[in-house]
């Protein structure tokens, strides 16, 4: 009997002197990872795409109709359609670039690093370096910041270089046009391609 009470305070003595491991004196470790991975996998609006302006006495529009305002932030995958009567121009937090949106026209932002844009009708116009623009017949890449213009009416495709230089690719084929200030390059419902100075009407001569 007392062998087993000796052997038990000195069970606890052990114990007191060597408190279970695992604890840090009552403080917590910072709990960081989650706070990373949020911060990875969330949406990020520091880089979205974001409605600078709507003019004009119409309006413009996203996916399901849903009315755009002045602020709103769009992700890759978005619809924009302006009626006949608005210009909604799109950019981007700490970057000067700028896309428009004139009237009457549709497109949808396909991505933003680099900037990614497919026009189904009516005109962009756009300012940046590396900016993509694709159509049902080509696709244009501007090489430099400059003044850029791609439009659809009439069953042509007509793509203009105020300032700066693109490069276009048309067709199955890929055919290469490069274009430099002044220049446009107008394609036909057929994929047919001319290329010459912009006239004021738009396109080429």
């Amino acid at each position: 009997m007392e062998r087993e009470m000796k052997l038990g305070g000195e069970r606890k003595r052990s114990e007191g002197e060597n408190p279970r491991r695992g604890r840090s004196g009552g403080k917590r470790a910072p709990r960081f990872w989650p706070g990373i991975f949020a911060l990875a996998l969330a949406p990020s609006a520091i880089f979205a795409a974001q409605v600078v302006s709507i003019e004009g006495v119409g309006m413009a529009t996203s996916n399901y109709a849903v009315e755009l305002s002045q602020g709103d932030n769009l992700e890759p995958g978005r619809m924009i359609r302006t009626n006949n009567f608005a210009t909604c121009t799109l950019g981007w937090t700490g970057n000067p670039d700028r896309v428009v949106l004139e009237p009457a026209s549709n497109a949808e932002l396909l991505g933003e690093n680099p900037i990614r844009f497919r026009l189904d009708a009516g005109k962009i116009r756009f300012s940046g370096k590396d900016v993509e623009v694709a159509t049902a017949q080509a696709t244009v890449m501007s090489k430099q910041p400059g003044n850029y213009a791609i439009s659809i009416k009439d069953r042509k495709e007509i793509v203009e270089v105020q300032e700066g230089e693109a490069a276009v690719t048309v067709g199955a084929k890929k055919e290469q046009y490069a274009l430099r200030g002044g220049e446009a390059l107008t394609i036909g419902a057929d994929g047919s391609a001319k290329k010459g100075p912009i006239t004021p009407e738009g396109g080429t001569k």
